[in-house]
């Protein structure tokens, strides 16, 4: 196993020279240290000879190479030279880049702030917590050679104690010395860990004892979470936080109901039945442009993402009204067309009258599509608009004429359900784009640092709700084409028609036909 030691200063290679040295199976073969910073050659040599000196080996044998002092170098040079163990030594002017490194490295680290001696048995190394992983006896035997004799707070409630005042109180009632090591084991170095919380609170804290996080790498699938997660950052940079805030409240405003909004839904519904009735997909485009349901349907995916109960009610709220408002101006739209003509449904409402599993992805990728715009400045977010209101404007006033022309079924033949179909078409896209939405915001910052809490279950909940409809309703659009026992649209002519052909040349097809 090789182990990359990171170091920046004098400081920290003298303090770190004999921890290493005291470490099981390190050595001049395995050891690489690296020093962060240009022009420090004269820093390098010096960290070659104390090294050396620790560890009893000749220093042309210890490996020392000088690099950047950010993450993405430290990362890059431990997976160059194939270093499977991490050990960062802590340093006040370094802390947050060190944190970054020990949050994103895939291996086993150790992220030491050293006031004494090095261990030199299992009692002078304890556990903060007792923990159900067993990250803190496996990373500390790996790269210590030993494990946590003891454990400092066994009885504390990691969910709501304090437990920065929880290690204090028990640093001071066992008298733990600066010889000996308080080590944190954190399964995921993740913000909302209270553990490593705290463990980043005590870090930075005077505490005269030597305080070591442990993180045992990530799994395959992390790995490849993490991979896809540097890459998304590298394409589309995070939102700062006054980004953060701005949107939050774009989002909230947007989700209240107001005349302003019934108003252009009205309109949109309106337009858009107009096309409908004319088959024309330019006026229907026209129709998608000014709906403004964009808004309430990313404010409901936002308080999904953040467990926002009041926001959700606010939202879906003015997301249902201004369903009823649409769908009662396209039946208005068509009493109207009723005094100059006589009803007749056009390709375009057939159309929007049979869902299939294909407007799922169609809503997904929508909700993707607009959000991600809302999120990003110079993007358009009036296009992803229009690509939402695709999904949902023309149905709703396709529903709405056929509920003013009394169309209950077909004069010809069946395609999709009228009146149900449209509907059904709508709500299938409305928790689409809602569930991407509230994906897209959660992976751009759009969450809040917290435990699970009340509103974790909440949302949690809701979400098990909204993908048990979605799951019904594909259930039952895939039922037609999975079910043997149904005969495919005008299969049964064509098989009328092989079975005359066929039957002059003496060849009965009537069991075929059963089957």
């Amino acid at each position: 196993m090789r182990i990359l030691l990171a170091v920046g200063s004098e400081e920290q290679i003298n303090s770190g020279a004999a921890w290493c040295a005291s470490m099981d199976g390190v050595s001049a073969d395995n050891l690489r240290l690296a020093i962060l910073g240009a022009d420090r050659k004269a820093l390098a040599e010096y960290g070659r000879k104390t090294l050396a000196a620790e560890l009893k080996s000749d220093p042309a044998d210890l490996q020392v190479d000088t690099i950047a002092a950010e993450s993405a170098a430290i990362l890059a040079h431990a997976e160059e030279h194939h270093c499977r163990s991490l050990i960062l030594l802590y340093e006040a002017n370094q802390s947050e880049l060190q944190k970054e490194v020990f949050q994103t490295f895939k291996h086993p680290t150790l992220w030491l702030r050293i006031t004494g001696h090095p261990p030199c048995s299992e009692s002078k190394i304890v556990s903060a917590f007792q923990k159900s992983s067993q990250v803190t006896s496996v990373v500390s035997q790996k790269l210590l050679g030993f494990s946590p004799a003891t454990t400092l707070c066994n009885e504390v409630d990691l969910k709501h104690d304090n437990l920065s005042e929880a290690v204090k109180t028990a640093i001071k009632e066992h008298q733990i010395t600066e010889n000996e090591l308080i080590l944190f084991g954190i399964d995921d170095p993740d913000s909302s860990d209270r553990v490593y919380k705290t463990a980043l609170t005590l870090i930075d804290s005077k505490i005269t004892t030597s305080l070591g996080l442990l993180h045992d790498g990530y799994t395959l699938p992390e790995r490849i979470a993490s991979q896809i997660y540097h890459w998304a950052a590298n394409v589309a940079p995070p939102m700062d936080r006054q980004e953060r805030i701005d949107l939050s409240e774009d989002l909230r405003s947007g989700s209240a109901p107001n005349l302003e909004f019934f108003g252009l839904i009205s309109a949109a519904a309106m337009l858009a039945a107009f096309g409908l009735i004319q088959d024309s997909a330019a006026v229907i485009i026209g129709a998608m442009l000014i709906a403004p349901l964009m808004t309430p349907i990313i404010g409901a995916g936002l308080a999904l993402a953040q467990g926002n109960r009041p926001l959700f009610r606010s939202a879906v709220s003015t997301i249902v009204l201004g369903f009823f408002c649409a769908l009662i101006a396209s039946m208005l739209f068509g009493w109207l067309v009723l005094l100059f003509r006589d009803p007749t449904m056009t390709s375009e409402m057939r159309a929007r009258c049979s869902p299939s599993p294909i407007d799922f992805c169609v809503g997904l990728v929508g909700g993707f599509a607009a959000t991600y715009a809302r999120t990003r400045r110079h993007l358009s977010a009036a296009l992803a608009g229009a690509a939402i209101a695709a999904a949902l404007v023309p149905p709703i006033s396709t529903a709405g004429l056929q509920l003013a022309f009394h169309t209950w079924t077909w004069d010809v033949q069946q395609i999709g359900i009228p009146v149900l179909g449209p509907i059904l078409l709508v709500l299938v896209n409305v928790l689409m784009i809602m569930g991407g939405s509230a994906f897209v915001l959660w992976a751009r910052g759009m969450r809040t640092d917290r435990t699970l809490t009340i509103q974790d279950r909440w949302t949690v909940r809701i979400a098990a709700f909204l993908c048990t409809i979605t799951l019904l309703i594909m259930t039952w659009l895939l039922l037609p084409l999975t079910n043997p026992s149904e005969t495919p649209e005008g299969s049964q002519e064509k098989i009328n028609a092989i079975q005359q052909e066929v039957q002059a040349t003496g060849i009965n097809l009537s069991a075929t036909q059963n089957t």
